[in-house]
Order: C-alpha cells, then structure tokens, then sequence
C-alpha cells in the first residue's frame, strides 16, 4: 500500500473512534436515572415514626377496634408500638386498672411485624418508665391513690417505725420532741406543741446528708429537710424525693382533706451550694400522686382529677429539664 493509501486510511479510523464517542445528541429530554431517583425518594419520604407505649400489663392486640373482636397476641407493659395514625371515629368506656377511660382505639404494629387495634387508655404517646430513686413509703402512696386511705396510714405508720428504728443511732422520737444527732456530733431538736406543731421522722435521705420530717401545724402539712451538717431547715411543699443523681428534689402533694395545703409539684435544686425551689406549679384542678424519677432530667406523676371521688379519672403528667436546662411541665 502507498505511503498516501496507509495515511488515508489512519485519518478515517480517527475520524471513525472520534463519532463514536462524541455523544448523540438529541431532541428529546435525557432520562437521568440519578435525578429520577432522588426525586423519587423526596416524593416518597416515609412519615416520621410515631412510637407509643404499653402502660398497662397483658393489653390485648385486637384484628378489629372492639373488645368482641379476636385478640392478635398480648402486649407487656413498657412495650413499644408503631402508631400507624388511624383512630376509630367514636369512643369507648373500658375500666383499666380501676381507672374508667373513654378513649378511642389506635391501629398499631409490633416490633414482630403484628398489627392491630389497641385500645386508647391502654397506651401512652410517651414511655412511662421505670421508678429509679424508689423510697420506702412509694406503696403507701399507690393505697392512697386508690383511696384505701385506712391501709395507707397503717403502711404509713408502719414504714415510719420500720425507717425510725433503722435510724435510731441518728434520731430519737417521743411525744414531745424529735431529736437528731448531726454529722458533728451536736444535738438538733424539734418540739411537740399539742397539735400546733406536731413533727414526725420519715426517712434519712443518706446521699443529700438530710432528714426527712413530716411537719404538722393545725390543718395545715407540709414536710422539713434537716440539714445534717449544719441543722439548717428547708421547707418543702409536698413528700420529698430525690432524684438518682442527688441534684434534685421532687415534691408532689395531692392534699386529700381539700385543706387548703399547696396542691401541685415543687421541685429542689442546688442553687450553689444551698437547696432551692427551681421550679413550683400549683395544680387545681389535679391530686398529684405517684411521682418517679425515669432519669436525671424526668419525673413523671400520675394526676388524679380533684373532683373525681372514687380516682377513676387519672392521666399522667411529666417535668422534662429541656436542653437550656429549665423544667418544663407536660400535662
């Protein structure tokens, strides 16, 4: 072949590759499969998960929104659901752990894949937890949240001597007085005046270096925190309880004989280094009972309706310490 044959030939192999890999153009829009995708995913973005929570023991999952339906399994409580955002269009008186509801019913899903109907009193938009600073009076309080208020004082009365002679190389009760022996060795003593003042030990409070005192003056309750250290008195306005951490102090008082006592929750935080009131709300129209510290930055009570005689109207309430540190209350 001719040196011009062979060069002719290179320029039209060139030339050849070259349109091959020049893009076609055309006309029509391009399908980009990787736009197409991403849109698709905006377009079909999956609701956030709602999540709701068991608060009563062998809940029954129902095929359909009424008791005569056939029960899908049991449900513990503390469990966890997926609420799949149907509610029944009406609904239903049930009586759940001596507490008359009348609520609708919620479709939900189980962590297992089981789905089905609950009913709406069985279950709660927030978890209720676990009580992790228990005292010893915590089942006294329960016989008085359902008004077995003979059994309550029995237990209370009960616990007291049980605590009081736990104690006894701190503390010494008898008719007319309370006497403590303090971390420095000194004697602090509150005085019996008939009914005027009438003071009674509960607990020692260990961790916040603190006796405990139910103080009685007339008609009128309320409780002390003794300061072990120094003797220094904080009045509280309600049954003290102390967070895990033993940075707070939570005071819940349903007042039962409408006495006229505060009737709402106080809570007790270092301020420094002495205790003081961080936050305080009276409620009404509410007994506050059964409070339970879930964690450092949540207490959780159940609330009674004031009116209500027999207890049968109860929800639950919660104080959540949000991320600017302030308590916030959430009926």
């Amino acid at each position: 072949m001719s040196k011009l044959g062979v060069n002719t030939l290179l320029i039209f192999l060139i030339l050849f590759c070259a349109c091959r890999d020049t893009p076609k153009v055309s006309d029509e829009p391009t399908n980009n499969p990787t736009a197409t995708t991403e849109e698709k995913n905006i377009e079909e973005k999956a609701p956030a998960t709602i999540e709701i929570y068991v608060w009563v023991d062998k809940l029954r999952l129902r095929a359909e929104p009424t008791t005569k339906s056939d029960m899908v399994t049991t449900l513990k409580e503390g469990q966890a659901l997926t609420f799949l955002n149907e509610r029944s269009d009406f609904t239903e008186k049930i009586n759940l752990r001596g507490t008359l509801f009348d609520e609708p019913w919620l479709k939900i899903a189980t962590k297992d894949g089981k789905e089905g109907w609950v009913y709406g009193g069985g279950v709660k938009f927030y978890k209720i937890g676990v009580d992790e600073s228990p005292t010893a009076y915590d089942d006294c309080f329960k016989l008085q949240k359902s008004r077995k208020m003979t059994q309550a004082i029995k237990c209370i009365d009960r616990t007291h001597f049980r605590e009081l002679k736990k104690e006894s190389s701190l503390v010494h009760e008898s008719a007319n007085e309370l006497t403590f022996r303090l971390l420095s060795g000194q004697q602090f003593i509150l005085n019996n005046v008939g009914r005027d003042s009438v003071y009674q030990f509960r607990y020692y409070l260990k961790e916040m270096a603190a006796f405990v005192v139910h103080a009685k003056y007339g008609t009128k309750e309320g409780y002390l925190l003794i300061d072990d250290k120094t003797g220094a008195i904080t009045r509280t306005k309600g049954f003290p309880k102390a967070s895990m951490d033993h940075e707070y102090i939570a005071c819940t008082n349903p007042d039962w004989g409408d006495k006229g006592n505060f009737r709402g929750i106080q809570l007790l935080g270092y301020v420094g280094n002495e205790l003081a009131v961080v936050f305080e709300e009276e409620l009404e129209e509410f007994r506050p009972v059964i409070p339970k510290w879930v964690d450092e930055n949540t207490l959780q009570f159940t609330l009674l309706e004031k009116d209500d005689k027999r207890n049968k109207k109860s929800r639950y309430g919660q104080l959540i310490k949000n991320d600017e540190g302030e308590w916030e209350l959430e009926l």
